[in-house]
């Protein structure tokens, strides 16, 4: 129970500091938005933004946190999962799945980030999604994962997860995919965000 409310304390405490200005690690202070973005680290064309966002925990199994506009992940407790749905146009299109990860003083918006920068992507079947009342104990039913992800996020990249037809049918009206971003040794969070030096998951469509 302690270790529960230490790590809910901590969620608490680095969400209310992405409301906050964030200051630096020196004598001046850190000016978001200030460099360039990563190499492909912008979104142009066709794209799609989670729909919603679901923390879970390990340690609070049975617990629905909802949804947030700011996921977390913590090492070996809180995940989140991310909805998107693709839309009847992607018809015999292909979808890549992309996480964007300017650094922070790419960034339009502060977030923390902290460990060894390894993390697991875990997908769910087609079709189905988080909600607001899904738990660690209650996800959607497994589905295909990515078949070869990058095992360590790093500030300051963009990183191609998946590449495969967007799934969708003709006549579907359409296509839920979802996915789960845990770590077992950093803990991140961030406002998803598609301006100036996006960050998240996006998927981009061709």
């Amino acid at each position: 129970m302690k270790a529960l409310i230490s790590t809910l304390a901590l969620a608490l405490l680095i969400t209310s500091t992405l409301a906050a200005a964030l200051e630096v690690l020196g004598p001046h202070t850190l000016k978001l938005g200030s460099s360039k973005c990563p190499a492909n680290g912008t979104l142009t064309g066709q794209y799609l933004n989670p729909t919603i966002i679901v923390p879970v925990s390990k340690r609070a199994p049975n617990i629905a946190f909802g949804s947030t506009k700011v996921p977390l992940i913590t090492h070996g407790d809180f995940c989140t999962i991310f909805n998107l749905v693709i839309p009847p146009t992607a018809v015999d299109k292909t979808c890549t799945l992309e996480f964007l990860f300017p650094r922070i003083d790419q960034s339009a918006l502060p977030y923390a980030y902290y460990g060894g920068g390894h993390f697991t992507f875990t997908g769910y079947a087609f079709g189905t999604g988080a909600t607001e009342q899904t738990t660690y104990n209650k996800q959607p039913p497994p589905g295909p994962s990515p078949p070869q992800p990058p095992a360590v996020l790093n500030p300051g990249n963009a990183y191609t997860i998946n590449v495969r037809g967007c799934a969708i049918e003709t006549g579907m009206g359409r296509l839920e995919v979802i996915g789960l971003l845990c770590s077992p040794d950093t803990t991140f969070t961030f406002l998803q965000s598609d301006k100036k030096c996006p960050i998240g998951f996006f998927v981009a469509i061709t």
